[in-house]
């Protein structure tokens, strides 16, 4: 992840995305839904579920800055969802959402004004603005002595506290990875074909989630329980007229496909074991 080494200045600096920045507005917004896992079938992170999110808070910040613009006049400002080199991460902390935990989410460790509840099932959206605004201040919060993602996570991608290593981690290779996965890793990510959860499902903020009140992030029954088969047989095209609303469709077709290899390979491989075990 090369990528985000390159100009820093862009990610720390919201002057260089508009000049006249004043304020930063950082947002939180909840989208879990129930994992409802299946080992016999493809898993999809419980994020890429609904309606790609880039589009949807997209559309919630726009409403935002158009209510601001009526109720105060119009004023200067950028939207950005996670599709800039933007440290919205480092951004949210300053702006008291939440903190860093060890598994590198902004995790919210408690309930705030009633909304957004606490954990870490949230997508981040900011608004840089040329409006004077009092600041925010970080709030406290700590993962204290608890390992549990770090103990979770198959491929031990969290090597340090916030600090996960691309190379490791199953999320990146089912997500950004264009090249060929390690074939330790492959084995390792079960029937994963895009993303995982497994470190915030294990979080203990995330013990009693709320589900997400937005129906635009409602999975459909197929990514849900997804079957790996029909995936596989669907041609170039029609995983682009299916994944179009959808942030699975970002990805490339061949990164799609080599997932869902990796994923029925090791299906097959513990099917295959558990037939021996029978025997």
């Amino acid at each position: 992840m090369g990528y985000m080494e390159r100009s820093p200045r862009k990610r720390y600096d919201p002057k260089i995305h508009l000049p006249e920045a004043r304020s930063v507005i950082v947002c939180a917004h909840n989208y879990y839904n129930e994992p409802r896992v299946d080992d016999q079938a493809g898993y999809v992170s419980i994020y890429s579920r609904g309606e790609d999110y880039h589009r949807v808070l997209k559309d919630k910040l726009q409403s935002l800055c158009d209510r601001i613009t009526e109720l105060f006049g119009a004023f200067k400002y950028r939207i950005f969802v996670d599709s800039s080199p933007l440290g919205e991460k480092a951004l949210a902390v300053k702006a008291g959402i939440g903190f860093i935990g060890r598994n590198g989410t902004v995790i919210i460790p408690k309930r705030n004004r009633g909304v957004p509840p606490p954990g870490s099932f949230h997508f981040l959206g900011v608004i840089i603005s040329n409006l004077e605004l009092a600041p925010d201040s970080p709030i406290a919060g700590t993962c204290g002595k608890c390992r549990r993602c770090i103990e979770a996570c198959p491929t031990d991608a969290i090597v340090a506290d916030g600090v996960i290593d691309a190379e490791l981690c199953i999320s990146y290779h089912t997500t950004q990875n264009k090249g060929k996965v390690d074939e330790g890793i492959a084995a390792k990510t079960g029937n994963m074909i895009f993303g995982c959860d497994i470190c915030q499902i294990v979080c203990p903020y995330n013990k009693k989630p709320i589900v997400t009140s937005e129906p635009r992030f409602a999975p459909g029954d197929d990514m849900v329980k997804v079957d790996l088969h029909y995936l596989d047989s669907l041609s170039e095209e029609e995983f682009k007229a299916k994944f179009q609303d959808n942030s699975i469709g970002d990805i490339k077709y061949s990164m799609f496909k080599r997932s869902l290899a990796v994923a029925l390979g090791n299906l097959d491989r513990l099917e295959q074991s558990s037939n021996r075990g029978n025997l």
